[in-house]
């Protein structure tokens, strides 16, 4: 029979959480989040269709990823001296653009993340 775990937090204070970003308490098997990103910032406030700009008309969001290559996993004995991971305290800022926050056991995470950011100024 499976050993029943439980996961806690007393108090937690997040200021954001957007864009893929996850915050879990509990066990997980599998995680996978993804963001894409693409932020213009320009002189004035005027934004014509003609300067749309597109994921496809940039190769970073084309591409394969590169990814580590998976080792042979690490045999481990692990001896717990409770049931419960317990925190008191969590006070964060923000969690974002695919990034993940845990409270417990996880087995799989992937996360991807890309953001191509453009300055634009007015000809002088």
């Amino acid at each position: 029979m499976k050993e029943k775990r439980i996961a806690s937090a007393g108090y937690v204070s997040l200021g954001g959480l957007t864009f893929s970003g996850i915050f879990n308490i509990g066990d997980t098997k599998h995680i996978q989040s993804t963001s894409k990103g693409i932020a213009l910032q320009k002189e004035g406030a005027r934004f014509k269709a003609e300067n749309n700009i597109n994921f496809n008309d940039y190769s970073l969001f084309n591409r394969e990823m590169n990814l580590p290559e998976i080792v042979t996993p690490v045999q481990k004995e692990t001896i717990h001296h409770s049931d419960t991971i317990s925190v008191n305290n969590i006070d964060i800022i923000g969690i974002s653009e695919a990034a993940l926050f845990q409270i417990g056991n996880l087995e799989k995470s992937y996360s991807e993340s890309r953001i191509k950011h453009f300055r634009r100024y007015s000809s002088v």
